[in-house]
């Protein structure tokens, strides 16, 4: 088997020989600004590739250590497999070392190595006894068994012992999820000369190859991969785990930045709000509690976002403690469930907490019902077959298999055989299979019965409404075909009638239909006695005294019954006056085939412009006649 690809990441104090230690160990100087290289600080992210004693590499991100610098910090690690935090022997513990180690705790990065760099500079007696303060830090951490290597890059003391250590760790490693749709959340956005735009991040999920289509989230952008390299080389396919730079085309470079995904169409949810389990460190020195609601900077992938904290079960938390809560957004996020976030506090800034995501498109509320809760548990516990019909209950609404995989973040496979096993309905819609729980399916059919009862007592002369304007009534979510679906599960239930596009309670509109038939009747005589010089709507109104309203809707139908024929707003026609307007026509142009004028054609017909001019224009835009400025000709088959 392969080994997998893995990305290792620095973490450290300002100063404490990140960079230097990467240069050492690859070559390569990851500070690349020359505002860092003139002031010997890391400002951005620095890239590398780490060549291991065994033949395989890594990729390598190098981040800031100084406190104005988190921001890029918690960018660099989101994605990275194993850290290589560096503590300075001369210096020891210090701010930055214990806020970047709260970091990738809450990242869930558990793999990893401390460097005590610059070693040279010290005693031995004083180097063991920081790396016990070191060892001190990381108990009770997921690093808390991660070695302790004595290393110093200028005189190269311990580099060989550091990568046998990184070599070992890697060896252990797990795969990224490889079976799960490709995601790069970008880091880096440039342009190059010929090429266009190109991306640089860590492919957390799936693979990417030359000519993929792409989506860029969360502004929702439709593009193609262009080109691929791992490492600065072209390569047919990136996978997980790899630091990748993406050609792409069909986006402009101020179209993508930092903090953006792209990821395969079709599979992020872009949201406001999620729901999640999160925990409060606190702030160093203070024993202040965090208060639901709080205002904050909400890290997700590469981007910060300000956002509120709403705690679901307390009203506040102390240092240490955990619970559910629901995350809500300033700017929109495209995040999937079990993802990792970091919370900073608002002002002074500062890493105060953070957690996993549950729920990526929740409801806005911070009271659970029941199966809410128990979504919510169940995601935590990563039982997916109680999640996958959890999350159908709580989003209350029909969904297929493969949406609840992409709203779980999980492949289809791992949910579709809990869904079928389940006590679910279904509705069949095209191709496709919908599940929904027999709640939510008849609380939406309760929710049409209610919607059509209120639009007939609003309106007691309607005879019906659309059925895409009774979607929007019921619940706007509801894609239209699904819609129709639960539309025929009313009609079978007798709460709705449906007919020509129409829909109507069977209990109502009895009078009004009743009004719609008499005024059919009482109009298409009229219509087809007069041939072609039918009487106008408003004449219509005044020979019969029916109401406007009503004859509207009776010619509709009519129309829409193929009785009549709609030639303007205020005029219509039955088909035979029609078929004798085309038939003269024709008799016309068989004597003149080069065709005639608008007022040749009227002599022809014996009609008034009042009439000739809208048959003329009707029969044109059927296709019928082909007018070109006032000249017409008969359209040959």
């Amino acid at each position: 088997m392969s080994a997998p690809s893995l990305v290792l990441g620095t973490a450290g104090h300002i100063d404490h020989g990140k960079s230097s230690l990467i240069k050492a160990l690859t070559g390569t100087d990851p500070d690349r600004l020359k505002e860092e290289k003139d002031r010997g600080i890391t400002i951005e992210l620095g890239f590398a590739r780490l060549e291991l004693p065994s033949g395989r590499s890594m990729g390598v991100v190098d981040v800031p250590g100084h406190e104005r610098f988190v921001r890029q910090m918690v960018a660099g690690a989101t994605g990275i497999d194993v850290v290589m935090l560096c503590v300075a022997a001369d210096d020891g513990v210090m701010p930055q070392t214990r806020e970047h180690l709260a970091i990738l705790d809450l990242l869930g990065v558990d793999r990893g190595v401390v460097a005590l760099t610059k070693s040279d500079l010290v005693e031995p007696e004083w180097a063991a006894m920081v790396a016990e303060d070191v060892r001190a830090l990381l108990a009770g951490t997921a690093l808390a068994d991660a070695p302790v290597v004595a290393v110093s890059a200028r005189t190269g003391e311990g580099i060989p012992e550091l990568l046998a250590t990184l070599d070992e760790i890697a060896l252990a490693a797990p795969s990224r999820h490889a079976d799960l749709p490709m995601r790069l959340p970008v880091d880096r956005v440039f342009t190059i000369a010929g090429a266009g735009t190109v991306v640089t991040g860590t492919m957390w999920s799936g693979a990417a190859s030359k000519d993929d289509p792409v989506e860029i989230y969360p502004e929702r952008i439709q593009a193609r991969v262009r080109g691929v390299q791992v490492h600065g080389e072209n390569v047919e396919r990136a996978v997980a785990g790899q630091r990748v730079a993406m050609n792409v085309a069909g986006v402009e470079r101020d179209q993508i930045s930092r903090g953006d995904i792209i990821a395969a169409p079709g599979t992020l949810t872009v949201t406001d709000r999620f729901d999640a389990r999160f925990t409060y460190l606190g702030l160093p020195g203070e024993d202040k509690t965090f208060e639901s609601g709080a205002r904050v900077h909400v890290h997700h992938g590469t981007r910060e976002v300000l956002g509120r904290v709403l705690l679901v079960d307390h009203a506040e938390l102390r240092r240490g403690e955990s619970g559910l809560a629901q995350v809500r957004l300033e700017e929109p996020l495209a995040p999937r469930y079990d993802d990792r976030f970091i919370v900073r506090s608002y002002s002074p800034v500062y890493t105060i907490g953070g957690g996993v995501v549950l729920d990526a498109l929740p409801p806005r509320r911070t009271t659970l019902k029941p199966h809410e809760r128990e979504l919510l548990e169940a995601l935590l516990a990563h039982d997916l077959s109680q999640a996958s019909v959890g999350l159908l209950a709580s989003r209350a609404m029909p969904m297929t298999s493969a949406e609840v995989a992409a709203a779980l973040g999980v492949p289809r496979a791992k949910v579709a055989d809990e869904l079928n096993k389940a006590a679910l309905e279904r509705l069949k819609v095209g191709n496709d299979t919908y599940f929904v729980t027999a709640e939510a399916r008849d609380a939406i059919v309760a929710a049409i019965e209610r919607e059509l009862l209120a639009f007939h007592e609003a309106d007691e002369k309607a005879t019906g409404m659309a059925t895409g304007a009774l979607r929007d009534r019921v619940d706007r979510r509801l894609p239209g075909r699904v819609f129709d679906a639960l539309l025929e599960v009313a009609v079978e239930r007798g709460v709705a009638l449906s007919e020509k596009g129409l829909v109507r309670h069977p209990q109502a509109a009895v009078s009004a239909l009743a009004a719609e038939a008499e005024a059919m009747e009482a109009l298409l005589p009229r219509i087809e006695a007069a041939g072609t010089a039918p009487p106008t709507l408003g004449e219509l109104l005044s020979a019969t005294g029916i109401d406007a309203t009503v004859a509207r809707k009776a010619l509709a139908k009519l129309v829409a019954d193929g009785r009549l024929v709609r030639v303007s707003s205020d005029l219509h026609f039955g088909p035979d006056a029609i078929d004798e307007v085309r038939q003269a026509l024709e008799r016309h142009f068989t004597v003149r085939p080069e065709g005639a004028t608008t007022s040749e054609l009227r002599e022809a017909l014996g009609l008034s412009r009042k009439y000739a001019i809208p048959l003329l224009e009707y029969l044109d835009s059927q296709g019928f006649t082909k007018r070109e400025g006032d000249f017409r000709t008969l359209r040959r088959a």
